[in-house]
This record gives C-alpha cells, structure tokens and sequence, in this order.
C-alpha cells in the first residue's frame, strides 16, 4: 500500500478532525469577512465622521474580535496536530523520512486552510448582506442606507485570512520540530498540569476585576478634575489588572482544591483531577471566551445608547417645531404656517413668536492647552449669545423664569450634565454690540428647555424685562433673531408637514445664514480687524433634501419629527454596528465553548473506558463527565456577563456621578440580555452534552 493510500485511509478515519479545523477557520474568516464588508462599505463609511468615537470603538472591538477569532481557531490547530500526531507517529513507525512528512503536513494544512478561507470569503458577501437586510427590517430602510460593497472590505478579510494562515503555518512548523517518535506518540496523552495554586488567588481576582475597570475609568476623570490634565493613554493600562484578576480567578477555579471534607474529595477527586489535568489550555481558552463576552455586552451597550439618542421619546419642556433666524431675514409668515398646516390635515397647537438679541459676552470657562492642560480663562467680550427677556421667555414657553435685574438665568437642556469645560455660572457681563452698553450680571439659576439651549453657544441667557430694554436700546437688526415655537396634536404624523416646511424655510433663506454651528458674527470682525483668519468663516451646502445638518447649521430648524426620522439613518449605521459585533463576539465565545467541550470528551475517552473497567456505573460516568462541561461554561459566562455590567455600571456613574432613568432602563436591559446570553450557552451546553455522551460512554 502507498503512502498516499495510508494517508487516505487514516484521514477517512479522522475526517471529523479535519471538519472541525476546518470549520474553525471557514467561521473566523466569515465573521470577520462579513463584518469587514459592512463595515468598510461605502454606506457605513459616508454616515461615520472621520476620527469620531464610533470608528474607534468599531475597529477596536473588531480588532479584539479578530484576535479572539485567531485564539480559538489556533486552540482548534492544537486539537488537530493532538490527533495528527498518531498518524505522524504511524508514518515514522513505518520508517518514513521526517522531511518527507514535513512537506506532506504543509502541503495538507495550505490547502484544507485556503479551501476553508476562500469558501469564508466567498460566504462572507450573502452573510452581510442577509444581515443588513435583517437590520433594516428592525431600524430604517431607504435609498441612503441601500447595502453596496467596498474593495476594502475584501482586502480585510483577505489580510486576516493571510495572518491565520501564517499563524497556523507557525503551529505547524513547531508541532513538526517534535523529532522524537515517543515524544509524538505521548503528545494527545500530555497533561498540563500546573503547581498548586494558593487559596488567596480567589479573593484576590475577585478584587482586581472591579478595582482595575474603577481604576482605568476614574483616574481620566479624576486628572482633569483634580490635576487639570487630560491623562496620558498609557492609563488604559490600568485595565490590566482586570484582566489578570479573570485569569486568577479561573486559574483558582480550574486548579484549585477546596475540598476539605475527605469523603466528599473522593467522591470528586476524578472531576477535579481530570479539570487540573488541562489546566492551562482550559484557563486561557475560559480567559478568551470571558473577554468576547465582555466585548459582546460593551457592543450591546453602546448600541442602547445611541438607540437612545435617536428615538423620538418624550423630552420634557420641548416644543415639536422650533426656529430662530436673523430679523432681517423674510421667513415664512405665521399665516402661511397655518394654511400649511390645514393643507396636510394638521392641528397646530400653542404658537408663540418673539424676538431675542445676541449680545457680547464676557465669561469664566475652561480652556484645553495644547499640553493636554485645563485652565481657568477669562474670556472678555468674546463672542455674542442669545438672550431673552423675561417676558419673551414667558411667552415662547409658556413658564416663569422669575429675573430679578442685574441677574440672569442659563438656560440648559433637560437632564443636561456639566463637565469640566462648560460653566452655566461663568457669565458676568453683557454688553450691546452696537451701542457699547453693558452690564455687569450675577447667575441665580438654571431654567431647562428642549429646543433654546440648541440656538446659541455656550448657552441661551433669560434676563430682567427692564435690562433687556436698556441692554438692547439701539441695537440693529443684525444682532436681532426671530424665534417661533409651536406644537401639533400628532408629532408622529406630522412628517410630511414637517419636511415641506423644512424646504420652504430653506428656499426663503438667504446664503448668509448658511454658516456654521458655532460661527459668531463678532468673533469674525474681530478676527478681520487682527488681520487674522477665522476659523468658522465659509458657507455649508443647505438644501430641502439635506436633513443631516442638525449638529452643523447654526439656523436649522429644530423639527423633532424631522431630525428622530432622518437622523435614524445615521443612528442606525451606529446601531447595527454594535449588534453585528455583538452577534460575532457571542458567535465566537460559542463555537469557542463548544469546541472546547466536545474535546474534553475526546480527549478523556481512555480515561472514561478506564473508568467502566473500573466498575464505574454509567451514572457516575455522566456525573463526572456533566461536571466538566458544567464548569466549561458556567463559569467563562457568569464572569464575563459579571465584568460586563460591572464596566457599564462604573461607566455611567463615573461620567456624570449619577444614573439617569435612561441608564438604568438600559442596565436593566442589560441584565436581561445576561440572562438571554446565559440561556443561549445552556443550550450549546446542552447539545455538547450529548455529543460528548456518545463519544465517551
């Protein structure tokens, strides 16, 4: 018989090894493939901004994914060569040359993870496509969100194949520096046991998970408060520990003995034994499968807070339809508003319309250094921002404001959080920008409202009736702004109203007002008299169709309807972003888990015939054999579901030192994806069960 026919036959005879490496690799490849291809779209690359939080945290959590794709698939190679080393072993028995054995390893390995790669790059286009479809059913469909390919999607997936086919090619080149026939024959029986693990290991982990994640989110935070810098990134390391503590704690559970009642150490001591046995492998593989589960819950997270950010909701004090424009602009009339209205069958409710005066402001803020410094600064007759008279506020929202003179009010956003940069207490003087009269102010308060607080910067100021009058005395049309406010008796269906008062607004406007969130008229002719160029000068490209200009229009209307509809599109890019990494992570961790399981029983065949042999009942047998598995996944899933919401709960305290109702809607939405996530590993625990079953009994 031929070598070729020997090879043959022993891989018929092992063909489920073969499957299951290849698998392995065809799944690491797709995940990553699919993701890439969605990811490096052109849909999903035209919505994200360049450098923004997004991109960052999307290729960092890919990257991660990536890695755990590569750890899993190299654990599935070790399971391989485990089992290829009999029939190498065999082949050098028979007397063949070990060179001839290396070129017949390689050349199988090239071909089986090429095959399995092009088939994962190649399945990876339907599976993106299937998935972005299956998204837009749950968030938004239209012609800016249609699914198109991009070159550098492939390129990625292409490159990670190439990396895995490299980093098997490295396992395979040290599985064959093995030149000893016994010490092959001995590889798939080795154990890995390690020393005797100390009782503190325990406690210890369980306290460096939490402190590490507390550590490498609050000293950012404390060194701009405290020290006034922004700390330095090498604080990420500081989630080391975090990571060690996992390691500890599953290293105590896998290696560790706690059992101090004798008769029950006997009655355990062949589960035990057989757990310490692969000691190693099994804490590192436990170690990866906890960090894609925390991966897998941030991803979720994240996504519930954009979700958040785009739903329409029910914000308090916030009025349905808002604009502010320069006075000497000729803006739609309330009339036409309301024939408008009664064109598309709507009820408009509450109209409220007033003027308000941008004057110069001299205020208190913080400042960010090009050091990486926070510093004091007193700003003085900086910039303009809006201001309103008692009265005017009165009567666009309908509230007190309650202003005595010499005093002001900042107006804020509802459940708006102040950092270290923004002072709603800085401001100490206006002045009219074209009389030169001012007057020194002092803060007495915060007044909340939906839509003023989007119409200046830093903030929107609510004065004394009779400041106002002697403040604005003289004032020209060009520091003065209209501001018209109402509601209608059904936001939801309003869309269609809403969109075509949008363009009549647009088309009434005229190109000046086409300038920038935070231009300042008065920053610019200071900066023309220095002879200085300014920074915010230059016109957007504002158009009926174009309703992405929320956050970079300094006169967009503010329609709610409009901007939860349209800016849908947009969340929903970040939305499903989140969900496929979530999918993938998840996806990963379980094949991870399951691999991991169907090998104990592989591995442990002769020691469960043993058993029989021994006099061992069938019943102990699935005993020992169930509490193996049990502890393969019970434990990887109740610690990285247990990491995760601990992250996301110091996450939300440490940002604003409170949890808001929609955080803890959130967190509670959390806790039961926990669960789902559990549940969703009880029954792949189920399924390896009775395959590992089979295998051994």
């Amino acid at each position: 018989m031929t070598r070729s026919k020997v090879l043959a036959k022993l891989r018929e005879r092992n063909k489920g090894h073969y499957r299951m490496l290849a698998f392995c690799i065809f799944l690491s490849v797709l995940l990553i493939g699919a993701f890439a291809l969605m990811y490096f779209g052109p849909t999903v690359q035209d919505f994200l901004p360049e450098g923004g939080d997004t991109r960052k945290m999307a290729v960092l959590l890919m990257g991660a994914t990536a890695v755990g794709c590569a750890i899993f698939t190299l654990y599935a190679s070790m399971l391989f060569f485990r089992y290829k080393s009999r029939e190498y072993g065999i082949f050098l028995a028979l007397g063949e040359k070990k060179r001839n054995l290396n070129r017949m390893l390689f050349r199988e390995l090239s071909s089986l993870t090429v095959s399995a790669s092009l088939a994962g790059l190649a399945v990876a286009v339907p599976v993106s496509w299937l998935i972005w479809k299956l998204f837009e059913l749950f968030l938004v469909s239209t012609d800016e969100m249609v699914y198109r390919l991009g070159i550098r999607g492939f390129l990625v997936g292409a490159g990670f194949a190439l990396v895995l086919t490299l980093l098997l090619g490295v396992a395979g080149y040290r599985f064959v520096r093995c030149t000893d026939i016994m010490k092959i024959l001995r590889t798939r029986h080795q154990p890995e046991m390690v020393k005797k693990i100390p009782s503190w290991t325990l406690p210890a982990g369980i306290v460096m998970i939490p402190l590490g994640i507390i550590l490498a989110l609050g000293i950012p935070q404390m060194s701009v408060y405290l020290l006034g810098k922004s700390a330095p990134s090498v604080t990420n390391l500081f989630y080391i520990p975090s990571v060690a503590g996992i390691y500890l704690v599953l290293l105590n559970i896998v290696g560790g003995s706690r059992q101090k009642n004798r008769k029950r150490f006997y009655k355990n001591m062949v589960s035990v034994s057989l757990m310490r046995f692969s000691a190693r492998s099994a804490t590192r593989n436990m170690c990866v499968i906890v960090l894609l589960l925390f991966a897998c819950l941030f991803a979720f997270s994240f996504g519930l807070t954009y979700f958040d950010s785009g739903s329409l909701g029910t914000m308090e004090n916030t009025r349905g339809f808002a604009m502010h424009y320069p006075s000497g602009e000729n803006r739609i009339t309330k009339k036409e508003i309301f024939d408008m209205a009664e064109k598309y069958g709507v009820q408009i409710q509450g109209y409220a319309e007033d003027s308000a005066a941008d004057l110069v402001i001299s205020y208190n803020t913080t400042d960010y250094t090009e050091d990486g410094s926070y510093v004091a600064v007193d700003l003085d007759d900086a910039k303009t921002a809006l201001f309103l008279a008692e009265e005017t506020w009165q009567k666009l929202t309908g509230r007190e404001a309650e202003v005595e003179s010499g005093t002001y009010r900042t107006v804020i956003t509802p459940g708006y959080k102040e950092n270290i940069w923004e002072h709603v207490d800085g401001l100490y003087r206006a002045a009219n920008p074209d009389t030169g009269t001012e007057k020194e102010l002092a803060f007495v308060g915060t007044l909340e409202d939906g839509n003023l607080p989007l119409m200046s910067d830093p903030y929107v100021y609510v004065i004394d009736n009779r400041d106002y009058r002697e403040l604005t005395e003289g004032i020209s049309g060009t520091w003065t702004e209209q501001i018209v406010m109402f509601d209608v008796d059904d936001l939801e269906g309003s869309y269609p109203f809403a969109k075509t008062l949008y363009a009549m607004y647009i088309e009434g406007a005229s190109e000046e007002t086409f300038v920038m969130t935070l231009y300042d008229r008065w920053e610019e002719e200071r900066a023309q008299e220095a002879g200085e160029e300014y920074a915010y000068s230059g016109l957007l490209d504002v158009t009926p169709d174009n309703t992405q200009l929320f956050n970079e229009w300094k006169y967009v209307p503010d329609f709610r309807i409009v901007y939860s509809q349209d800016i849908l599109q947009s969340i929903s890019v970040y939305v499903m972003l989140c969900l496929y990494i979530f999918i993938i992570t998840l996806a990963t961790a379980a094949v991870m888990t399951y691999v991991r399981g169907i090998s104990v029983a592989s591995d442990n065949r002769e020691v469960f015939l043993s058993l029989k042999k021994l006099g061992a009942d069938a019943s102990y047998r699935k005993w020992v054999l169930k509490s193996q598995l049990a502890k393969i996944f019970t434990y990887p899933g109740v610690l990285g579901c247990a990491a995760g919401m601990i992250f996301v709960l110091a996450q939300n305290w440490i940002n604003d030192r409170r949890y808001s109702a929609s955080e803890m809607k959130n967190f509670g939405i959390l806790g039961v994806v926990c669960v789902l996530v559990l549940l969703f590993f009880y029954a792949i625990y189920r399924k390896v069960k009775k395959k590992a079953e089979e295998i051994v009994l």
